[in-house]
Parts: C-alpha cells; structure tokens; sequence
C-alpha cells in the first residue's frame, strides 16, 4: 500500500492511497467465500453458487463492501505510521470503482486535532465577585428548614377549616377551555407562592371538613403568572378528602436542637450561614474558572475540527433538552440545520477551551494523582451515600475512570489559570463565562449526562 499526506489546514490532511491488486483480490476471493456460505438461488444448491454467478448478482455490493473496507483499514494503518491524531473517519473524495487486475486508488480528507500552542495564558483579567450572604437568605434558609420539620396532625376540636390547614381535594371542571380532572390535589391555605388559582386559599377557609361538591366560580387576572390562564375563568367542583393542621416548631433552642445542626439557635442560624456561604462559594469559584476559560479562548482562536463541533454541538442540544426537562429522543430529530447554525459558535468555543486546557495540562505537567482520584471518588461515594470500593468498581466496570480522570485534570487546569489571573473583586459580574460542559463529581461513562467528551473520547461514528 502506497500512502501520501497532504496539508489541507492546521485540522485537515488529504491522504492519497493506493492498494495493489494482490490485496484486492484477496478481499473479494474473502468477501465471496463468506457470501457463498449462506447464498441461495435458483437452480443451485446453497452453499454451492460458483463465483461467477455470485459476481453478476451481487458484483456491485461485494465491489462497495470491500472497497469501504479497504479505506478503514488504510486509515487505521496510515493514522498510526503517520501519527495523524484523527478525531473521525476519512471523508473519501476520490475513489476509482474496483477494476479487475488494477490497483484501488482512492483519496479522502482527515480531520485532526492539530498542533495546540496555547499563549497568553497566565495574567488572564477575570472577575470575581465578593462573598455576600444577605441575613435575608438565612431567614429564608431557617423558615425552610422548620417547613421541614413541619408535622401534619389530624384536625381536632372544630369541624371548619382555618388558616394554617393542608386540604386534600378532588377537583372536576373547566378553566376556559381546559379540562380539569383532579383526582387527588392538595392546597396549603397558608401559601400564597404555591396558590393553584388566584382565590382558591380564599374559597376553601371556613368551609366544613366533610364539603362535598362545592361549586366554584373564580376569573383569573389578567396579569396572572401563568399566560395560558390569564383572564381565564375557572368553573369548579371541589369535594375535599381529608385535612390536616400543620404543626410548626417554634423557633427555640429545641427546635435547633432537633435539626441536628446546632444546640442553639444562635448557632443554627451560624450553622445555616456557614452552608450558604460554602454554596456561594462553590459558584463564585465556578464562575472565576469560567471568565478564565472565557478569556483563555478569546486569547487562543484556534481552528478546530469541523466534526468536532458538531459533536459538541448535539452534546449541547442534549443537555439543553434535559434542563428543559424533555424526554431523551433517538438521534438528534429535533435538532434542526438552522439551530445547528446557531449553536456552532458555542460549540466551537466548547472545543477549543478543551484543547486549549488539555494542551496547558501537558504543558505545565499538571496531572490527576492516584490519591487525588482516590479523594475525588471517596467523596462521590460519600455524597451518594455508597461504598468507595463499590463506585470504585462500577466505575471500572463501565469505562468511567478515564473520564472522571480527564474532568478533574481539567478542573486542575482551569484552577491554575485562576491562580494565576489578574483578578478584580466585583459586587456583581459584568461579563458572563463561557460555560463549564459539566461537573466531573458524577463519574458519567460515555454517552451519558455527565459525560464530558474529549478530543481523544473514543466515539463511534
């Protein structure tokens, strides 16, 4: 076999092949022998259709099985005499159809990943903003944490419901056009945020516990949250099933105590702002790691293979459909050539501040230790509540490792260009990052949510 390798572009080779006839041969005399075993036509037993009979019926498949054959196989040996660094299969332009006696020739575009040169990469002008837990968010923090431990108690000593009631209904109606068939539904009278319809909390104070087909009549408000049921108006019938009077802890040290996070209420107020100013902190750094990477790609436009970024794009249109809530769907149906167009910039940028921070990596030496794998996964198991050796072997099991292990290299990366920024201290961010692909605290094999795909990911294509 005869190779030669052209330049295209820093992410493109043309390779020209030529595979002697001897080899040819042999594929056919191989792919017609296979045939055979199995080929049954008229007049012949199976099993015993000669050659010739074959080549007229069924020439021009054997002729393109073997030739698709013939240019992976090229690929395979000249990707690796040649070091190529493919991220996909051979694009063929030119290919001469199977001649008997002549050699097959064909020519076909590589993409590769390309020489990466990262520059200017330390002394990054990234923002980050200062830590500022209001007093605020730790009420709300300590009213969500009594919610909690709220208990509901059957209702005793009256026969009306009262404000501070859980009511259990079955509903039946309209509102507008919208049937509503509600077997089992429940209305907290005391929240206002989680109202179902404007008026509802209202309609059912006071009413006796054994209501039965109580009509209701309600119009929705024009400026309803809900555009679907604004000016709507609402005819129902409401039986309730059961009701339950909440009982709240008071705010005392008793109540500290029972949480399980502090003695006191002083202290469980500092032990709830200590867990909200660790959370912030967790963003605050995610957002510094991302302006880093933000700046890191502004500073290193380099090209990028075009099947790339198409992969990175459908990794988007994945993860997009999954924040969205929607059912995973076979494929990428949905996703069209226009949104395509919108989203390559993106993913282009996805691409290069992967290649960019793997490059950096070697650059710099900077590696995943055993230990530090060792500390990443105890605190995973941790966290899910398993055995170390257990996830330990499951991710083992289903090819993980590696993935975890270039997620958290690339974590390192991102933490050593923050190190090495010139940081601004900011109340709020005037530029938004570029988007960390996912956390690698979930250890996600390929193909799954928390997959985070690298130039060398081994993809099917």
């Amino acid at each position: 076999m005869q190779v030669r390798i052209e330049d295209v572009s820093p992410v493109e080779k043309k390779m020209f092949v030529e595979i002697p006839w001897e080899t040819v041969s042999q594929k056919l005399g191989d792919a017609y022998r296979e045939l055979g075993k199995g080929a049954a036509l008229k007049g012949f037993r199976k099993g015993k259709v000669p050659r010739p009979v074959l080549e007229q019926v069924y020439g021009p498949r054997i002729n393109a099985e073997v030739a698709s054959q013939l240019v992976r196989e090229s690929f395979f040996r000249a990707s690796e005499e040649h070091n190529l660094a493919a991220v996909a299969e051979p694009r063929v332009q030119e290919a001469a159809p199977i001649k008997k006696g002549q050699p097959f020739t064909f020519a076909a575009i590589i993409e590769i990943r390309g020489d990466i040169v990262p520059h200017d990469y330390t002394g990054l002008a990234i923002e980050r903003r200062k830590l500022d837990v209001a007093e605020t968010a730790v009420d709300e923090a300590l009213a969500q944490l009594r919610r909690e431990h709220t208990e509901l108690r059957p209702i005793e000593g009256r026969d009306v419901t009262a404000a501070g009631d859980i009511v259990g209904l079955s509903v039946t109606g309209t509102i507008g056009e919208h049937q509503i068939n509600q077997p089992q539904f429940a209305v907290d009278l005391d929240d206002n945020e989680r109202e179902p319809l404007p008026g509802m909390r209202a309609a059912l104070l006071g009413v006796p516990l054994d209501t039965k087909d109580k009509k209701l009549e309600l119009t929705v408000p024009d400026d309803y949250k809900d555009e679907s049921l604004r000016g709507r108006k609402a005819d129902l019938t409401m039986t309730i099933l059961e009701v339950r009077a909440k009982e709240v802890p008071a705010l005392d040290d008793e109540f500290a105590k029972d949480t399980g996070k502090a003695d006191t209420l002083d202290g469980l107020r500092a032990a709830l702002r200590k867990e909200l100013e660790d959370r912030e902190r967790d963003v605050i750094d995610r957002e510094a790691r991302e302006g880093a990477l933000r700046e890191l790609i502004k500073n290193n436009q380099i090209p990028v293979a075009a099947s790339l970024v198409e992969r990175a794009v459908e990794m988007q249109y994945g993860r997009l459909r999954q924040m969205l809530g929607m059912k995973p769907e076979r494929g990428t149906a949905g996703l069209s050539d226009e949104l395509r167009d919108k989203m390559r910039p993106a993913g282009a940028d996805e691409v290069r501040g992967q290649l960019l921070l793997e490059a950096i990596a070697d650059k710099e030496g900077l590696a995943v230790s055993d230990d530090e794998l060792t500390r990443h996964l105890e605190a995973t198991a941790k966290a899910r509540n398993v055995a170390p050796a257990k996830l330990r072997a499951e991710w083992q099991r289903d090819g993980r490792i590696d993935s975890v292990t270039y997620s958290l290299r690339q974590e390192k990366v991102l933490a050593f260009l923050v190190a090495k920024a010139q940081v601004t201290e900011v109340e709020k961010l005037t530029q938004v990052g570029t988007p960390l692909p996912e956390s690698p605290d979930t250890g996600a094999a390929h193909g799954e949510a928390g997959h985070v795909h690298g130039p060398d990911c081994d993809h099917d294509h």
